[in-house]
Order: C-alpha cells, then structure tokens, then sequence
C-alpha cells in the first residue's frame, strides 16, 4: 500500500487535542473530556484528501489518577506517532499562556527536523487575540495561528496551513481502491483486546497495561493483508473494554461505550475476545446478543490458550489427558452459550506469544465472503421442505406454520424472504432451529441471517400459494 500523508497533533495535556482533532476530522471519534490522560492511544482518522490525522495523548502526564507505568506508556505512543508524521501540528492553550512544558515540547519538536505547525487554542474571539503574540517567540515558520477548536474559530486558515500541499496518494501504487474489510474487536475489560491488535500489526499500537480500563478511545489502524493468492486491504478497530451499564461510573466509561457501540456499527466482522482462563461469562452473552442485533458477522477469539496449555503440561487440569480433549469441550462450552450463533467460528490463540494470531484475517476474509454469498432459490426451498414439511405445530395447538415460498434477497447479512400464512404462528423455537439448519446446510456459521417474514395477505404470497 502506498504511504499516506500523516499529521500528529502534539501538546501538553488538556490543551484541546481531541476537540481540534474531532473538528478537523469532522466526526467526535476522540474523546473530549475535562480530566488530564482521557486519550491514551494513538486515535486515528483517514481524511477526504487521502491524509490520515493522529490525535496523541499529552506529552508530561504525571502520576495521581493516570499510573506512572501509564504515563510512560502514553509517552511512547505519542513518539511513535512523531516518527510517523510528516507534519507535527503543536496545540497550546492560549487561555494559560506559555507553561515551562510548552517550551520543553516546542524544543523536543524541532529536533524531529519536520514541519511544525503551532496552533494557539481557545481564542474564543477577537479580543482575545493579543495572547497569541507571546508565542511567535517559538520561532516556527508555520503560526502561531489562533483558533478555537470548540467554537470552529480560525480552523478555515488552520486547514489551509496543514493541507495545502498535500495531494492524495489513493492508487498511487496502482492497488484497487476496494474498501478495506473492517474488523472490530470487542470484549470486557482485560481480556487482550489491545495486545491482540499489536500482535496483528506487529507493533505496539495501542497500549497494554493490567489496569482495567487503560484503553478509552477506539484505535483504528489500516493494513494489508497478504497470504497465497489473498491480498486484502483491512482495518482493525481496537474498542475499550465493555462494561455492563449499570456499572459505568464516569462520562469516559459512557463515552467510551458509545465508541466501541459505534465500531461495532462500522464493521464488517466483529471478533468476541474472551479469556481462555475465565471462559464465557454471562456477560459475554448479552455483547455477542448485541451483535447479533446490529446484524454483524461474528467469531470468538479465545485468547491467552499458552496459559491453558501451559497448565494442562503441568497437570493443572487433572480432567483432560491432553489438549485436544479440553479444546473440544472449551468450544463445546462455548457454542452452548452462544446457542444464538449456530457452528460459531472459534479461535484458540495466544496474543503474548503471537500462536495462532493469523487466524484472524483468514477468518474475517472467509466470514466476508460467506455473508457476501447467493443461496439457490431451488436450494433453499428444498431446504424448507425438510424443515417444515407440511408445517410447523403452532405454539397454541392450532392451526399449523406454514411457509409457500423463499428466496434470498440481500447479502451481508443475508436476508432470506419467506412467505407464510401468518407470521405469529411462528414461535421462538422454531425459528431457532430453521436459522440453525439454514446454517448448517449453507455453511453461514458466524454469518447473521435475517428473516423478512410476508403473511398470505399479501398478493405476492397468494401468488405464490397457488
């Protein structure tokens, strides 16, 4: 893939990082929050114009709420996202003025030898204006230009500084512009989501902490995708950890939530993680539900497997007799749970030790295709037949369901049209089992179907009848 032009907004904690960054990118993909050390990560967004902007967390985090381990984490995310850059955007507040850390940051910067770019933030109007002279002292060739990133005032000449130059790279190496296959990774909190993204990248993208939470923001990144003849152009999501509501504590958590709602949304494929210590929790449930509702193909990733067979070598596990025995019951024990989601895609693997990891995109290549794919009008028909017959008992001991005729009518999901003879004769149970025989015959595990049920009123359906 060709290299695309890439601009990191840089500062002190608290200076409007996130605010400029959603104004600039037009969306509110970072979080914005009064508290020091909300964004952590390297957020990410690909712009019209073929740039990908960068928000980082703030340069001189110190201890109190955000661990010192943390802050030297956010540290090394905010020098990888330098070493990425091609322009360096420097934010400081205009309200406080200079800060002995804005001079250590403006001093830090130019030793990069990249283009620098200082935005002095919360100029809210004209009068305050004069604040922005005292950082002309900076001496960068670019500002200070004032702005304010809350209100939209001045981003016009911000925008024009930044972009003016820059061209679109799109196809520069004659690859297809295919839109990239968008993979989401959800899960409670602690289960690996982040380490399961840097071993996918190989690099260390997001930050991997024990504390419980450490992820805020969703981190997107693009790559490709290359094995045999598969050359596939992807982006990952990594979410925070979900939280059941009840147990949010915080406008970040709420936020937080909204965020990983919204990737989920977006994505194509979303992969489950779960702790191969703790197996399917109940809450675990209630996520793969929603994802079922939000009509996404889904696969579970059972990670931290070396520490599962690391203690069946030590006997751990006095139950199984090898590990072979303890997979086929751990995924036995999991579809069970996931009864909603019939011959589900489950992938043992371990992020720390990077076993298994290719799994991921094979899985998510192969989900795509299976979702994108046409069912035989004949095929599915004859199905039916098997599975209904002459019709299905009703739930109150009346007269029977009855399906005429069936066809599929769109893909990813798959929606199959059934024509019936009244659609609350249906129960529950019963059209679990027909998603479940669908499944199996078509080989759609993973894949959501939906049903669009057509009662015999309609003329379609009597069309069809006789």
């Amino acid at each position: 893939m060709a290299k695309r032009f890439c601009i990191a907004l840089v500062g002190r904690p608290n200076v409007g990082k996130s605010r400029l960054f959603n104004r600039l990118s037009r969306s509110r993909r970072s979080i914005v929050h009064w508290r020091p050390g909300v964004t952590r990560d390297v957020v990410s967004v690909e712009l019209p114009n073929g740039a990908t902007l960068m928000d980082t967390g703030g340069l001189g985090l110190v201890g109190g709420e955000t661990p010192s381990e943390l802050c030297g984490a956010v540290e090394n995310q905010v020098e990888m996202a330098i070493a990425m850059a091609n322009l360096i955007l420097m934010v400081v507040d205009g309200r406080t003025g200079q800060l002995p850390h804005d001079l250590e940051i403006a001093d830090r910067l130019r030793k990069t030898g990249k283009r620098i770019v200082l935005a002095v933030n919360k100029i809210d109007s004209e009068k305050m204006d004069a604040a922005v002279d005292e950082w002309a002292s900076l001496g960068f060739a670019d500002g200070p230009i004032a702005i304010s990133a809350e209100h939209g005032r001045g981003i016009g000449r911000l925008e024009s500084c930044i972009y003016g130059d820059i061209q679109s790279d799109e196809g520069a190496d004659g690859e297809c512009n295919r839109r990239p296959l968008s993979l989401a990774i959800v899960g409670a909190p602690n289960v690996g989501k982040s380490s399961l993204l840097n071993a996918i990248l190989g690099e260390n993208r997001a930050i991997v902490s024990d504390e419980a939470g450490t992820t805020r923001d969703s981190i997107y990144a693009d790559f490709a995708f290359g094995e045999g003849d598969v050359d596939r152009a992807m982006r990952i999501v990594d979410t925070a950890g979900l939280r059941a509501l009840k147990k949010i504590s915080s406008p970040v958590e709420y936020f937080s939530l909204l965020r990983t709602n919204g990737a989920i949304e977006s994505a194509d494929v979303v992969f489950l993680a779960v702790d191969a210590a703790k197996g399917l929790t109940s809450f675990d449930k209630s996520i793969a539900a929603n994802i079922l509702e939000a009509k996404k193909c889904l696969a579970v990733i059972v990670n931290k497997w070396d520490l599962a067979m690391d203690a069946i070598g030590r006997d751990a596990l006095p139950h199984y007799e090898d590990i072979n025995i303890f997979l086929r019951n751990f995924a036995a024990a999991v579809r069970g749970g996931l009864f909603q989601w019939p011959s589900l895609p489950i992938l043992f693997l371990s992020a720390r030790t990077g076993y298994a990891i290719e799994k991921i995109c094979r899985c998510a290549i192969d989900l795509e295709k299976r979702s994108g794919g046409q069912i035989g009008t004949g095929q599915l028909n004859r199905l039916i037949g098997e599975v209904c017959g002459d019709g299905m008992p009703s739930h109150g001991g009346g007269k029977p369901f009855k399906i005429f005729y069936a066809l599929q009518t769109g893909m990813s999901p798959i929606t199959i049209r059934l024509y019936c003879n009244d659609k609350r004769l249906l129960h529950s149970t019963q059209l679990a089992r027909l998603r479940s025989q669908m499944v199996e015959k078509f080989c759609l595990g993973g894949c959501p179907l939906h049903f669009d049920f057509v009662s015999k009123e309609s003329s379609a359906a009597k069309k069809y009848k006789k």
